[in-house]
């Protein structure tokens, strides 16, 4: 259903993998959220929840002139109820600098959920640095001083991949006919070696306690 919309596998497998996720009650920071983003269909958002979308291109209002590349968030310590970061991070060069403010302005005993694309076509945002492995977003959110950190790869097998790089770039009707037949192909090689799909993320998701 993802993909008749539109949205690529790497999107469609992120959206999924948010099913049973709740936002708390209180103020939700979403960092880098983009317009009209589509996770909020699949992630529960309580009545109670506050939701300040931090996106310097579609953020309107006092907050648009942050730049998450230098400037600390707007909100004092420990003053957040819930932090989200959802396919930012790789296109924020100092992005130890949002990690550590995202840890600061987050109350105690509260969650950051978010997600990094892995293998996946350049995407720039307006730019496009980086790629991670799961050992990297570890030690990157350790020195932030998270410390109960769920690192959890998304993704079938290597012609998931192929898929998703392609599919971007071909018409909806065409991905909508070609995913099943990928997908068994990724079945089927995952029986025979079911190490491909530790190997082959499309990215990660990442839960993390303060």
């Amino acid at each position: 259903k993802n993909i008749l919309k539109g949205k690529t596998l790497a999107r469609s497998m992120m959206n999924l993998s948010l099913v049973g996720q709740s936002l708390e009650e209180g103020l939700v920071l979403d960092i880098g959220g983009g317009k009209k983003p589509s996770y909020f269909d699949f992630i529960n958002v309580p009545n109670g929840a506050t939701v300040i979308n931090l996106d310097k291109q579609h953020t309107l209002g006092e907050n648009k002139n942050i730049d998450l590349e230098k400037d600390p968030l707007p909100y004092g310590n420990e003053s957040v109820d819930h932090v989200i970061m959802f396919n930012v991070l790789e296109h924020i060069y100092h992005h130890q600098l949002v990690v550590k403010e995202a840890y600061r302005v987050l109350r105690h005993g509260k969650t950051l959920v978010g997600f990094v694309p892995f293998l996946v076509n350049y995407h720039p945002d307006p730019n496009d640095y980086f790629r991670y492995t799961g050992e990297a977003l570890q030690k990157i959110f350790e020195e932030a001083d998270f410390r109960d950190i769920s690192i959890i790869p998304i993704g079938y097998g290597p012609f998931a991949i192929h898929f998703n790089n392609l599919s971007s770039f071909m018409p909806i009707i065409f991905n909508v006919l070609a995913w099943p037949v990928y997908y068994l192909l990724d079945c089927t090689l995952i029986v025979i070696r079911p190490s491909m799909r530790e190997r082959f993320p499309v990215g990660y998701l990442f839960i993390l306690k303060k």
